[in-house]
């Protein structure tokens, strides 16, 4: 049995259909008005995780009255062909599908892409990585691993993000990756505040790019992307200068409490309390360089440690950066101020992917909100805050695979520096 025929069963089972037929669609072109072009395709997971090919304006029939799945695809006309080379031919021709459909009269069609139950289903099977998919997510860091190791021998003072960005950009499409998978986090100095820094954001016709300065506090999120599987790794280092004491407490805070949560990263092991535990580590941190004050389950309870440390600890990852699957089914978001951004609430088991990315980050947007400053005004010493409102943010990041054995770290061929191009 191939990985698709496994993949299609566990969904199949989880569905628990009799007669009806569901439609998975691989999505369409957008095009992007007053134009002749179209915005980058990427297919649907869904349609990714059970075709594993990534074809626009193709689809999956599965007749459950029959246990059966048909593949259609497009077929591209004379007039196309000259502009553009031709899709890969799947199965039978889209053109054919209502025909298909008629012949099977008095069913109810369903599309999974959006109905709720049918989605959970397939993307509680995507939980789980077979071996194909697990050459994948490995290859993918491979190409992360190229475009990290670009940066630690080039990137220097007076380079600007967009340099860095593009020089370990093209390392990853060398190392084989056909796209990054998700906009690359290149934030120097008081930009690493911003959890998801993107070029571009402040004006996406003439987007700004700042320069490093030596000692600035380097942070780059990125990766490449194999066959739709995702690469996601943070690294974070001083650039051209010796670190300050504060950079250098704070960049190896972050570093342990990473290895305590990935040694963590065990079958039956709950998520929740391995976020909570990294809070805990980072907030007793803060208490020794006295940014914040109090008994550290109260700071964590009270957000306290949240002002500094407001995402959660990690995220499944597969055919998305941020994948499906990432609550129980009985479990609903929390409004706790440590919780309230955690997107995986669940009990680890074999064959998950999770990122491990703890941080530490000095956001105006938290720390200068007088409605803040007020609450926390006897936990968090915002005078010695506001000294630190230009050191930007530290945050390392590394993609997990739950074994029975024990984590397997996908991306720990990546070195970690805290300084580079020193001396």
């Amino acid at each position: 049995m191939t990985s698709i025929d496994s993949r299609r069963k566990r969904v199949v089972k989880n569905w628990g259909l009799t007669d009806e037929i569901v439609i998975v669609r691989s999505g369409s072109l957008v095009p992007i008005d007053g134009t002749d072009m179209y915005y980058p395709y990427q297919p649907h997971p869904n349609f990714a995780y059970l075709a594993a090919v990534g074809v626009p304006e193709a689809l999956l029939t599965y007749d459950a009255k029959q246990n059966h799945w048909e593949t259609f695809g497009p077929r591209a006309t004379t007039d196309e062909l000259v502009w553009e080379q031709s899709a890969q031919n799947l199965g039978m021709p889209v053109a054919e599908l209502q025909e298909w459909l008629a012949s099977r009269p008095n069913r109810k069609i369903c599309e999974a892409n959006t109905d709720p139950r049918l989605n959970q289903g397939i993307g509680e099977a995507r939980i789980y990585k077979d071996e194909d998919e697990l050459e994948d997510l490995r290859s993918a860091a491979l190409t992360s691993q190229a475009g990290f190791d670009w940066v630690f021998a080039n990137a220097s003072v007076g380079m600007t993000e967009r340099e860095i960005q593009v020089g370990m950009e093209a390392e990853f499409f060398k190392a084989g990756a056909p796209r990054t998978a998700y906009p690359s986090i290149v934030a120097s100095g008081p930009n690493g505040a911003f959890l998801h820094f993107f070029y571009g954001q402040d004006d996406t016709l003439r987007p700004t790019s700042r320069s490093i300065e030596a000692g600035d506090m380097l942070l780059i999120d990125a990766g490449g992307q194999i066959g739709g599987y995702a690469s996601d790794v943070t690294r974070s280092m001083v650039v051209g200068a010796e670190p300050t004491d504060i950079q250098n407490f704070l960049w190896h805070l972050i570093q342990r409490t990473q290895e305590v949560a990935i040694d963590r990263c065990r079958p039956g092991a709950e998520w929740r309390e391995i976020h909570l535990e990294s809070a805990k580590i980072i907030g007793s941190g803060l208490i020794e360089l006295g940014l914040i004050k109090g008994d550290i389950d109260s700071l964590v309870s009270s957000g306290a440690v949240a002002l500094f440390y407001p995402h959660g600890l990690g995220h499944l990852i597969g055919l998305a950066v941020h994948d499906s699957g990432g609550y129980q089914k009985s479990r609903e978001p929390s409004s706790h101020p440590q919780l309230r951004y955690l997107r995986t609430d669940r009990v680890l088991e074999t064959g998950m992917i999770t990122s491990v990315e703890p941080g530490v980050y000095f956001i105006e947007a938290l720390l200068g909100d007088p409605k803040n400053q007020h609450k926390f005004a006897d936990e968090v010493n915002f005078k010695l805050a506001d000294d630190m409102k230009n050191f930007g943010g530290i945050r390392i990041e590394d993609d997990i695979h739950i074994t029975d054995k024990g984590p397997e770290n996908l991306s720990s061929a990546i070195a970690k520096p805290l300084v580079i191009n020193w001396r």
